[in-house]
């Protein structure tokens, strides 16, 4: 955790990359993130339904 943040603070000082557009990134993927779990929730549901339906 330490490390990742030391390299986040690095690219921020070093590089200069902005840290607005740096959140906008986590967003993005957090965002991602959370449409992907709700697809594989979605797909279990789906498949648990399937299952009790034809039992």
């Amino acid at each position: 955790m330490v490390a990742c943040f030391l390299f986040l603070l690095m690219a921020v000082k070093v590089y200069k990359v902005p840290v607005d557009e740096m959140a906008g990134n986590l967003f993005a993927l957090v965002l991602g993130l959370v449409m992907i779990i709700a697809a594989a929730a979605l797909l279990g549901r789906l498949i648990v339904a399937l299952r009790q339906r034809f039992k």
